[in-house]
């Protein structure tokens, strides 16, 4: 399914006629298509081994219910959620319910709506339509809608994640082919591996992605647009 086809901007300010059925059919056909953020990765780790299951670390999450998909060609990838079934539905529907509910991807909390950055601190604001019999019933205004379900922590969690991308991707596309295994075991460890459940996400993350940017201008010989300050030069 091409669900860039299916998305259209909407002002903050504008009111949709959309009602939850609880069907489950936006939970299917989802494979490649809903992301599974470290943000995201580190609420579901908490949740589930609040509940009891063997948690003890963000690697057993990605392992279990993620798969990398690469969006550069430089290597940088992020995760998806598994699908299972014939309909390659979420791997943690089950009979047409959301088993981690309280602790879903925000892509799934953000539906219908969906964000991005526009690289000056502000967003776009999308509305997906594959699903159409979803627009009736009551209203929902864009910005209340946000403002309920995109908390400040993931707006803090998407402009560190978005200003340190591009650097990320420059750095990777400089490193030597003897040196990309290592970089690669990096990117994933301090991107995706690397966190105390027991303390707070956004400060792990903003060092993570220090020491992520510092270990490869090291192997890289510490350049980048051709500076050697180890200052951020994306522009976000």
């Amino acid at each position: 399914m091409d669900n860039k086809r299916n998305l259209k901007p909407v002002s903050p300010s504008q009111r949709v006629d959309f009602r939850c059925t609880r069907c489950g059919a936006c939970c299917r056909y989802l494979r490649e298509s809903v992301p599974l953020n470290t943000l995201d990765a580190f609420r579901l780790a908490k949740h589930l081994r609040a509940r009891g299951e063997k948690i003890n670390c963000l690697d057993s999450v990605f392992a279990r219910f993620a798969e990398p998909v690469p969006l550069h060609e430089s290597g940088y990838s992020v995760y998806m959620l598994k699908t299972a079934s014939p309909d390659d539905a979420c791997i943690f529907l089950q009979n047409s319910r959301c088993t981690i509910q309280p602790a879903k991807p925000s892509a799934c909390r953000l539906y219908p709506f969906a964000v991005e950055p526009k690289g000056d601190g502000l967003y776009t604001y999308l509305l997906s339509m594959e699903k159409p019999h979803h627009f009736k019933g009551g209203q929902v205004q864009a910005r209340r809608w946000m403002k309920e379900n995109y908390p400040k922590e993931d707006r803090e969690f998407m402009k560190v994640d978005m200003g340190t991308a591009l650097d990320i991707v420059r750095l990777l596309m400089k490193i030597p082919e003897a040196e990309r295994q290592q970089a690669w075991a990096l990117f994933l460890w301090y991107k995706y591996a690397d966190f105390d459940l027991d303390k707070p996400f956004l400060e792990q993350y903003r060092q993570n992605m220090t020491k992520l940017l510092a270990a490869l201008r090291q192997i890289t010989g510490g350049t980048i647009y051709g500076h050697k300050d180890g200052t951020n030069q994306t522009g976000f």
